[in-house]
């Protein structure tokens, strides 16, 4: 699995160097955190800084009903970026949900792995709002998750994840006995964790082991896990995961480009369902699912994003097409909460936007540089 792990790392090394020569050229106050239509304002997309050891900043785009974006401005997390333990430049954090909108999106959080901290911002219009900077409870924070209130956070070196309430206020405060750490030995003794979940549900967290090809499960009672399980992967090197609107969980691999799916039962038990390749994109490593249950991936090896389709929710994934979008090498993607956009980050040049096609096909609207936009840049969250 040393080997999956660092066949990855490679691929992204390389495309550091080579994200502007493949990406596509560029084209062209409210208190409550909703958007204002008379400002022309429909959404936002949201990426870090993340620079090694040194500070740490979101970047805000404002979005319009046509998908482009304007830029709002850089905003101080409070904390610094990091570097994991790979030692390699090249997607230094190694995960997916290292940046989370509420559901409402009002609140944005991100995390600052270098100094072990989350950061809580309320969403306006003109920009963000910093309210709260509290430990991780762990080190090197990576990945983030949030149900009603509750907020993991999966901290990749301790390793362990960690609850807080979210207050009305933008502020977190740890919940008592929630910091549980992850397996490190026996079956998991070559772990690399990648992300934390909810379920539809609240009451379950799944963590996907990129090291061990294993997915586990606690359930969660009033924020505080228990009782893991642990569950082979279909494939190797589950990378990232989501939940669809029947509480499925589908997986995405990185080792084999896979996406799979499993249902989840009432005592946290998963059972495969499918496993969908697509032979001729790799590594499939991020995955987002729109309201029309069509899956993207982006693949930054073969510089395209794939497109699979969730039929009726059920877990039975069919392959759409290899290449949805193609010639561009994007990494952290999310989808806008109408449903219309994908945004996927192209670190090193800028923010790639494309208008969803019924047919699950992709229309780039336009790619939207920043200045703080670089190799070491992390994260997106849409609205």
């Amino acid at each position: 699995m040393k080997k999956v792990i660092l066949t990855i790392v490679f691929t992204m090394a390389i495309l550091v160097g080579l994200m502007a020569a493949f990406s596509t050229a560029a084209s062209a106050d409210n208190d409550n955190g909703d958007w204002d239509s008379h400002s022309g304002n429909t959404g936002a997309v949201f990426t870090m800084t993340n620079p090694p050891s040194a500070r740490n900043y979101v970047i805000m785009f404002n979005r319009d009903a046509h998908g482009a974006l304007t830029l709002v401005g850089s905003f101080a997390t409070g904390g610094n970026g990091g570097l994991n333990r790979s030692g390699l430049p090249a997607d230094p954090l190694m995960s997916q949900g290292s940046l989370m909108l509420t559901q409402d999106g009002k609140w944005l959080l991100a995390v600052n792995a270098g100094s072990g901290s989350v950061s809580v911002f309320q969403v306006k219009n003109n920009g963000l709002t910093l309210t709260d900077q509290e430990s991780s409870g762990g080190s090197f924070p990576v990945s983030l998750t949030i149900s009603g209130n509750e907020v993991f956070v999966l901290n990749a070196a301790s390793p362990n994840i960690s609850g807080f309430n979210l207050s009305n206020t933008g502020k977190i405060t740890a919940i008592g006995s929630s910091t549980i750490a992850l397996p490190t030995t026996g079956s998991s003794a070559s772990y690399f964790y990648t992300q934390v979940g909810f379920d539809n549900s609240g009451k379950w967290l799944a963590v996907s082991d990129l090291g061990d090809n294993m997915i586990l499960t606690y359930a969660v009672n009033s924020g505080v896990p228990s009782g893991v399980q642990t569950f082979a992967s279909s494939g190797p090197a589950p990378f990232a995961f989501l939940f669809d609107a029947r509480n499925n969980l589908i997986s995405v691999q990185a080792g084999n480009s896979a996406v799979s799916s499993y249902s989840i039962s009432h005592s946290g038990m998963l059972t495969p369902i499918v496993e969908a390749f697509n032979p001729t994109s790799h590594p499939a490593c991020w995955i987002v699912e729109d309201q029309s249950n069509d899956i993207f991936t982006t693949n930054p090896g073969t510089t395209n994003i794939s497109s699979y389709q969730d039929l009726d929710n059920s877990g039975n994934i069919g392959w759409l097409t290899a290449s949805a979008a193609s010639g561009i090498a994007t990494i952290d993607e999310g989808i806008t909460n109408d449903g219309d956009f994908l945004y996927a980050l192209a670190p090193g040049v800028g923010i790639d936007g494309y208008k969803i096609s019924g047919d699950g096909s992709l229309k780039l609207v336009g790619t939207y540089p920043a200045s703080g936009i670089t190799g070491a840049s992390q994260g997106l969250a849409a609205w």
